[in-house]
């Protein structure tokens, strides 16, 4: 008799420890830390569910992902706001900040940003600007081609002035 009893002792005191355990995982702080703004949270895959106004951020390793909670996406991803959650995406391929999936803000190095989109090359009548990264349109009075022959430190002076040089001949 003593022994069914025991049995059923240790039965039900293993089963009342496995649910104190999954408790403690929903709401620990797994991954060192890491479930910081989770409503729920595994040792394993970090956070699942986020607090209202956080975003989901799923990094993956191999074929494992873990969740973190996050005010703003980071670097390469935007969020999207959705009734049940809010989410990181990753930008596009070419493009190393966005506003949105469709909307580039800083280009990958070898492209140029034109509207919103990460080219290879500018359009035509655009120039490309390397320090920018960026596709500008011409103005009016540039012409392809045609190089304002006056010494650098002149264009440079004009560019800071916002000043046009005049053309030989016009009067003003």
């Amino acid at each position: 008799m003593r022994a069914p009893l025991c049995l059923l002792l240790l039965v039900a005191h293993a089963v009342d420890m496995l649910a104190l355990n999954r408790r403690k995982k929903q709401v620990g702080t797994g991954l060192g830390g890491n479930c910081t703004g989770c409503i729920i949270c595994s040792e394993e895959n970090g956070c699942s569910t986020c607090q209202q106004r956080l975003f989901l951020f799923i990094r993956r390793e191999g074929i494992r992902q873990y969740g973190k909670c996050l005010h703003d996406c980071p670097p390469g991803y935007f969020g999207i706001r959705g009734q049940e959650v809010n989410r990181c995406k990753k930008c596009g391929a070419t493009c190393e900040s966005c506003f949105s999936q469709d909307f580039c803000i800083r280009c990958k190095r070898r492209f140029y940003l034109y509207k919103g989109k990460c080219l290879p090359t500018c359009p035509p009548g655009t120039l490309a600007h390397q320090n920018t990264r960026e596709c500008q349109e011409r103005s009016s009075g540039q012409k392809k081609g045609r190089k304002d022959r006056r010494p650098r430190k002149d264009r440079k002076l004009d560019h800071r002035l916002d000043v046009r040089p005049r053309q030989p001949g016009l009067q003003p």
